[in-house]
């Protein structure tokens, strides 16, 4: 399901319904699932409260089947200022095109580093609304790609690494 039709399909539930009287500063902030093959979609919708300062977050099979509100939290971070809301009738492309993308760029950029997981995120960041898609690879590193939600463009790629070994370089000699 498309986001378009997805988010107000859940805001007209009377479970969000009945959460959003109580929240009525919660805007909605990021769409997240995590792609496991032979698995069911299920997005974790969440909404930020610029008020309270919390976030709650919705999980939603694709047929709407099953809703559950399943937590509200506070931010981990202290500066919440860098969450923005996003503007759902500005997205243009689905998350299937976005990993279609995003796939194509790893055969033919980053073949040797297989994904294991795909993680995949709709937020609205510094370089705009973006599905923000990251793989974790069979090499034990993480190859993340944003791919513009209106355009479909890969707007950034980055390659890291999960774990680095210290060789002792660094370590100040004990006497």
């Amino acid at each position: 399901m498309h986001p378009t039709e997805l988010i107000p399909a859940l805001e007209e539930t009377e479970t969000f319904k009945e959460w959003k009287t109580g929240n009525p500063g919660a805007k909605l902030v990021h769409l997240f699932l995590m792609l496991d093959p032979g698995q069911d979609v299920q997005y974790d919708i969440g909404f930020f409260d610029f008020d309270k300062k919390l976030m709650t977050s919705f999980i939603v099979d694709e047929k709407l089947s099953h809703i559950e509100l399943a937590s509200t939290k506070e931010v981990f971070s202290k500066d919440v200022s860098t969450i923005k809301p996003l503007d759902i009738t500005k997205v243009k492309i689905h998350f299937k095109e976005a990993v279609e993308a995003t796939r194509a760029l790893q055969q033919e950029k980053y073949k040797q580093h297989q994904p294991l997981k795909e993680v995949v995120i709709l937020q609205n960041l510094e370089a705009g609304q973006v599905w923000n898609i990251t793989y974790i690879t069979k090499t034990f590193q993480t190859l993340n790609m944003k791919v513009d939600a209106v355009t479909g463009d890969i707007v950034e790629e980055k390659l890291h690494q999960i774990f680095s070994f210290d060789k002792g370089e660094n370590k100040e000699k004990q006497s």
